[in-house]
């Protein structure tokens, strides 16, 4: 949506958990932006970074490595836990968001803009991604297991 030519996020939410609603999901909580120039961004969702609290390190693979649907592109590490960031289709590395190297509290304050992990270029269509609305029901079926 667009306010006097800005771009407006908008999101649904779930308790304290904001969902964009522009992007597609991964069942794993990753997200992913199709940028419209053959390449896609990606991050972990708000409730993601919630769960894993204080993120203290992005672990970056190389640009230009390949790798295949499911393979781990980069490993999120906060005080707590780990989280493993895993390809949505088989894709490329194009680009790694390299301010997190100095400021990963980026991805915990803006999940879905500064903070985005990286980019990667598509190299097969097979997918297992969700829309908005459908990773909002993920998170209620994981709510409700606490």
């Amino acid at each position: 949506m667009k306010n006097n030519g800005v771009n407006i996020m908008e999101f649904l939410k779930i308790g304290d958990y904001k969902i964009a609603k522009d992007r597609m999901y991964l069942s794993s909580h990753e997200w992913v932006l199709d940028n419209q120039d053959g390449t896609y961004t990606m991050g972990i969702s708000d409730y993601a970074q919630k769960m894993l609290k204080e993120i203290s390190y992005v672990q970056f693979e190389d640009e230009g490595d390949e790798f295949d649907k499911e393979d781990i592109v980069c490993v999120v590490e906060a005080l707590k836990a780990t989280g493993d960031i895993y390809a949505p289709f088989d894709c490329e590395l194009v680009a790694n968001n390299e301010e997190l190297e100095d400021d990963p509290e980026i991805v915990s304050d803006s999940p879905y803009e500064g903070g985005w992990l990286v980019k990667i270029k598509k190299m097969a269509d097979d997918n297992d991604m969700i829309s908005a609305e459908e990773y909002l029901k993920v998170i209620e079926a994981e709510l409700n297991d606490f």
